[in-house]
């Protein structure tokens, strides 16, 4: 019992140094991807801003005759950004979307939703109000309608020909840098105005195990103030000529009875799996697959059947032979000598139920013998006197 226990204690070790090691492999290759990113990003970056330092010196030194930077393939994208910085560069760790989205509930639990009007309290359009159109929950950013826009400059290699060098795009914003927008009543003067919420907590967890989705209500702290979900707008689904009708869909085709079975086997056959075995109608290709797999299975058997060792084959030969022969018949000899072994037994047994009466018919001779010996003995001569 003991060895079990130190087998399965060296099995566990080895199980978790393992899982260690996978780990440790899994973060070391994840770290070394983010720091290629984060190099070549920061080196696009500082390009760019050389680029920009000397076409400023060059227009306060030559003026006029500064050259253009602006002409070719990327003509009319002046001012604009490298492809490259569309997104932050680098992978965002669990606790930095933690932070990032401290104050909305975290980044399980984000009370943030598509529609929301959020405010941005840093960037170029501080203090602009706009909604959501898109939330990005493994970096913890959100893209806001018409806020933090930048022009970006794509390369050669992407774009077609009918393609725009120059793109005007909404750059996706850190949730830590926009706060929530939501008209709330001053109980004092009784008038409703737009309110910046700089905290949000969840209330009333609801974990439904058939769906696996989660509900809750967002709630301000100190204020007990419920924060209403946005509504979801419904999408604008156009009708087509082959589109079936709902009436067509609603009425009823087929009534169950008692008198046959809810539904017909051919439906049932198409309902159940191809190559089922409760099926009864199978496809041609799929009986005759069926077929050949049984015709090999009795080849296979006929073959190890004609296939045989010298000892096989000799008993083989030898239930032919006793077949051939047939059952044995009794011959005159055969019954005269059986006779002969029957009348033997018979006496045998006879002379062994009379020998008990042999020690009573002995007797006597010895009785005779012992007298005889005894008169014997009385009628010697006394010896001479000397």
């Amino acid at each position: 019992m003991q060895k079990i226990l130190r087998r399965v204690a060296t099995a566990e070790r080895v199980v978790t140094k393992r899982a260690k090691t996978k780990d440790l492999k899994w973060f070391k290759k994840n770290k070394k991807e983010t720091a290629d990113q984060q190099k070549q990003q920061l080196m696009v970056v500082r390009e760019e801003l050389s680029s920009a330092k000397q076409a400023i010196k060059d227009d306060w030194n030559l003026g006029p005759l500064a050259p253009r930077r602006d002409v070719g393939d990327w003509a009319g994208t002046k001012g604009a950004i490298h492809e490259a910085r569309f997104s932050l560069y680098g992978h965002v760790t669990l606790a930095m979307r933690n932070r990032r989205c401290q104050w909305a509930g975290g980044a399980f639990n984000l009370n943030l939703a598509l529609g929301d009007r959020v405010v941005l309290i840093d960037g170029p359009d501080k203090g602009r109000i706009g909604k959501i159109s898109s939330i990005d929950y493994d970096n913890a950013e959100v893209t806001v309608e018409g806020l933090n826009k930048s022009n970006f400059r794509s390369s050669v290699a992407v774009r077609e020909e009918d393609d725009f060098t120059l793109l005007n795009m909404e750059v996706p914003i850190p949730i830590s840098r926009i706060r929530l927008v939501h008209p709330l009543k001053d109980p004092v003067t009784g008038v409703t105005r737009d309110v910046i919420i700089n905290q949000l907590v969840h209330s009333g967890m609801i974990h439904d195990r058939v769906s696996g989705k989660r509900r809750w209500s967002r709630i301000v702290p100190g204020l007990n103030v419920s924060i209403p979900w946005p509504t979801k707008e419904e999408p604008d689904i156009k009708d087509y000529a082959c589109d079936t009708l709902r009436i067509d869909v609603e009425e009823k085709t087929f009534v169950p009875t008692l008198l046959r079975p809810p539904m017909p086997e051919s439906v049932i056959d198409e309902l159940r799996g191809k190559y089922s075995r409760f099926r009864t109608r199978h496809e041609p290709e799929y009986i005759a697959r069926l077929e050949a797999e049984d015709q090999a299975k009795e080849d296979r058997k006929k073959l190890m059947e004609s296939m045989r060792t010298p000892l096989q084959e000799l008993h083989r030969a030898e239930r032919a032979n006793k077949k051939k022969k047939g059952k044995p018949r009794l011959t005159i000899e055969m019954l005269e000598k059986i006779g002969e072994v029957m009348a033997k037994n018979m006496e045998r047994t006879r002379n062994a139920q009379a020998l008990p009466e042999a020690p009573s018919s002995s007797s006597a001779p010895a009785e005779i013998t012992a007298t005889t010996n005894s008169e014997t003995t009385v009628q010697d001569p006394p010896p001479p006197a000397s």
